[in-house]
């Protein structure tokens, strides 16, 4: 990371936030743009899912978003949840363990998130700053809220790209199929360890994957769905980067979302639920309990294969109040807010106005 973003011009810096269940957060961080310019505070970017802080910096400086902040003289601080590829450290156990896998987007709400977001307080001395999420970045923010209120004190505004809390419409292929397994049957045709895209859809889609083995390098189209402005030219370039690991049992959670349409828990069955929770089903996060205080912002892809457009009406209905903003484009699939073309004109001149008016 600091390679790529040093490489056009840009001071980087990395940085370590320990969670309390011992996981060792990798952030990185642009503190001022190629210029110099700076003072505009922190701001927060946090990554999808099987992505990491590398999908913020992809594009050139005049078509990434992180780029983009900097050189507007914001603080810039990009995130990684545990397990990413760039978060490969626990204080008790590592990686060749199956205790270090044994998470889902659970605990990157419950720990990654208030963990990554009170870092940057304690090193930049602000009481509250501006947040942006991408798909599973999303979630996790959801989620953490719902759970936890008060986290809301701690920022200045919510900026939700390709926002996901419900994942009844999902309509890629990949997590269909896996949908009509359960958590035990997803451990056993993957493991208990590490999930990489590529092996997954070379085992979902085998002889697809035998005929057309570029396809199934990228897989995105199969997981993420189709996107307008993904520059295919340059898809040599992100599978670099992209996509990056997480753990099969976060998997099995989005495919639990997927198969039951309901915005809760990981599901360990009932003796585990019981063991787990106290109750024979997982907890059920509760939107209404969603900060009201929080400005929010909705930004939402008409053709978004995993952010669906209708699990996303479904969850601004719930939300209501705190949503001071949505932004839908009609042609817009899951990656294209983050590194589809002309993002710097389409969206980006909105989300510095949305930083404008919130951030302190």
């Amino acid at each position: 990371m600091p390679a790529i973003i040093q490489g056009y011009g840009y001071p980087c810096e990395t940085h370590f936030a320990l969670t309390s269940d011992g996981y060792e957060l990798t952030m990185y961080r642009i503190p001022r743009g190629r210029s110099g310019k700076s003072g505009k505070g922190p701001v927060l970017l946090q990554h999808g899912l099987t992505d990491s802080a590398a999908g913020w910096c992809l594009n050139s400086p005049s078509e990434s978003l992180s780029y983009i902040l900097a050189d507007a003289g914001y603080d810039v601080w990009l995130g990684n949840n545990r397990g990413n590829g760039y978060s490969m450290n626990n204080v008790n156990f590592g990686p060749s363990d199956p205790r270090f896998w044994a998470f889902s987007w659970d605990e990157m709400a419950l720990y990654d998130f208030p963990t990554q977001i009170q870092y940057v307080q304690n090193s930049t001395g602000r009481a509250k700053i501006p947040y942006i999420g991408h798909s599973e970045g999303t979630i996790q923010a959801f989620a953490g809220l719902s759970h936890t209120p008060s986290l809301g004190d701690s920022l200045t505004v919510y900026i939700a790209l390709a926002p996901v809390a419900y994942v009844g419409g999902i309509t890629v292929e990949v997590m269909q199929v896996l949908a009509r397994l359960d958590a035990d049957e997803i451990l056993e045709l993957l493991g208990e360890k590490e999930f990489l895209l590529p092996a997954l859809i070379h085992k979902i889609l085998p002889e697809l994957c035998k005929f057309v083995p570029s396809e199934c390098s990228w897989g995105g189209a199969y997981f993420y769905g189709a996107d307008s402005y993904l520059n295919s030219s340059r898809l040599d370039y992100y599978t670099i980067y992209e996509p990056f690991p997480t753990s099969v049992q976060n998997i099995a959670h989005w495919a639990q979302g997927v198969r039951t349409d309901t915005f809760q828990m990981f599901d360990f069955g009932h003796a585990g639920n019981i063991k787990k929770y106290g109750q024979p089903t997982p907890p059920v996060y509760d939107l209404n309990k969603f900060p009201k205080n929080l400005p929010t912002a909705l930004f939402t892809g008409g053709i978004d294969a995993l952010a669906d457009p209708t699990d996303v009406a479904r969850l601004r209905q719930i939300l209501n109040d705190p949503i001071e903003f949505v932004y839908n484009r009609p042609d817009y699939g899951h990656l294209d807010p983050l590194v589809g073309d002309d993002n710097e004109k389409l969206i980006y001149p909105l989300i510095l106005s949305l930083l404008a008016k919130y951030a302190q």
